[in-house]
């Protein structure tokens, strides 16, 4: 049995890959942000998707794992099977897998630096049944802008909260735990959560951010 990296009353951390750790999987709802093809880019003269040899690289050169591929996106999402989910998506790659009822989009406020000839500035939220909006401001469009993080694809932490705030009751799960903003959007809102993340720098980060962050305010409802 392998020990958490970090744990306390609510959240659970493990470090190593989601495939072969699957305490995970006796969560109850999951809310993940998987990773989604920085290693791609759209500036390809033949069209398509071209890798770029220096993509994926954080603020301090990190990489972001199993970034070149959807696979296994895909693999985590058919363990879950068809439980409550929250998923990312990313223009850049196919839609994830699953029974989605809805999609919402993140408007980030800001363009992204892809190579292509548009820059993004939105990311897709695909949602399945069981969450429900908690007040009149949450609309399909949820506005935020980026953190500052050591994580290239950290999410604002208000955005995240009000997410975790339409998911039905239980613990959460995050398999992609990334810079760990849906833990801690879930410990803030005394909710249990379980994440694993198989980059150690970034389990250092989330361990990091737990013990001294708390909630801010950096979401608004988009219209």
């Amino acid at each position: 049995m392998i020990a958490p990296y970090y744990q306390d009353d609510l959240v659970t951390l493990f470090h190593g890959d989601c495939l072969a750790i699957t305490d995970w999987l006796r969560a109850d709802v999951l809310v993940t942000d998987p990773p989604y093809g920085t290693q791609f880019s759209e500036a390809n003269p033949n069209g398509g998707y071209g890798r770029r040899q220096n993509a994926g690289l954080g603020p301090q050169g990190f990489t972001i794992a199993n970034d070149a591929t959807t696979e296994t996106r895909d693999a985590a999402l058919a363990l879950w099977g068809e439980r409550p989910a929250l998923c990312f998506g990313s223009p850049r790659l196919p839609d994830p897998p699953g029974s989605w009822v809805d999609r919402l989009v993140w408007d980030k406020k800001r363009p992204g630096m892809n190579g292509g000839p548009w820059r993004y500035r939105h990311e897709s939220i695909y949602v399945t049944a069981g969450f429900e909006r908690r007040n009149n401001e949450t609309t399909s469009i949820l506005v935020a802008y980026p953190d500052q993080s050591d994580h290239i694809h950290a999410k604002p932490l208000g955005l995240m909260t009000s997410l975790v705030e339409c998911a039905p009751d239980g613990r959460i799960a995050d398999p992609f735990a990334g810079s760990g903003t849906t833990l801690l959007a879930a410990r803030n809102l005394g909710r249990a959560a379980i994440g694993v993340e198989v980059d150690e720098r970034y389990c250092e980060l989330i361990a990091r951010r737990l013990q001294t962050q708390t909630m801010t305010l950096d979401f608004e409802a988009g219209a």
